[in-house]
């Protein structure tokens, strides 16, 4: 199985839609994602997403030779935009906008199991939000027999792909390919909220992605299931805020979201 999550194309905040830019980016990204055979979209009930969502399935609903594709929208997966109070100016901050001194002088917000407990996160109640999104997740994964096997430990049982015997082969350099699921599930949303997920299915700091990672309006990134163990999964990121549909076309990715200029190469 791959995980498919698409940034909304460039923002206009002010509408919660996208800008004309935006637009034009999603002509590009829809005629990439018409080739992914994908079989469900859960979308964010936002502006900019539903826009993002709209165009891409334009694209894959005229091939009709094609069974229609699933779309459900979601109210977990809207921005991650909950408010904190700064404990030290005293005034409200969105959860995933740190300042740098704050962040890295904060050892708790490099563990997985203490990122929430600090004074900031605890005045928003983000571990309410957080565990929301997680359980989103995991429901929509249950339902395709990927059920995980605790909270502290990001592993999921599922049907095995693997023998006992072909698993005692080096599945680093042997992975069975004629085996493994071909589902692709496309989440449209918002880059706080995929980092959220992303945190919870590799058992990381979801704090470390929002002041380390950027991915840009329209981009693309993958998480694959990878089993090593028959009847036991984890996820990967394959691919992180691919853009190559819009390079290959001469459309320069958009910087929102970052505090600085988006290197193009």
């Amino acid at each position: 199985m791959h995980l498919i999550f698409i940034r909304h194309g460039d923002p206009d905040y002010t509408i919660d839609s996208v800008t004309e830019k935006g637009k034009k980016e999603l002509e590009l990204l829809a005629d990439r994602l018409a080739g992914f055979n994908a079989t469900e979209f859960y979308v964010s009930p936002m502006g900019r997403a539903q826009k993002t969502a709209e165009a891409c399935l334009s694209k894959i609903n005229v091939d009709m030779t094609k069974p229609p594709v699933s779309v459900t929208t979601l109210p977990w997966l809207r921005e991650f935009s909950y408010d904190c109070i700064d404990p030290k100016i005293k005034k409200k901050r969105l959860c995933w906008d740190n300042m740098p001194h704050d962040y890295y002088e904060e050892k708790k917000y490099r563990s997985d199991k203490n990122w929430f407990k600090t004074k900031l996160m605890k005045s928003g109640n983000i571990e309410g939000h957080y565990r929301e999104v997680c359980n989103g997740i995991d429901e929509i994964l249950a339902s395709w027999d990927y059920n995980r096997l605790s909270d502290d430990i990001p592993i999921y049982n599922c049907f095995p792909n693997l023998t006992v015997e072909e698993a005692k082969v080096d599945t680093h350099l042997n992975q069975f390919q004629k085996d493994l699921d071909p589902k692709k599930i496309v989440f449209v949303c918002h880059l706080g909220v995929m980092f959220a997920i992303i945190s919870h299915l590799t058992g990381m700091s979801p704090v470390q992605l929002w002041q380390g990672f950027f991915v840009a309006p329209s981009s693309i990134t993958v998480l694959g299931a990878e089993e090593r163990i028959p009847g036991e999964v984890v996820w990967r990121v394959q691919r992180m805020g691919d853009v190559k549909h819009l390079e290959a076309n001469g459309e320069h990715a958009s910087a929102s979201g970052y505090f600085g200029n988006y290197l193009e190469i």
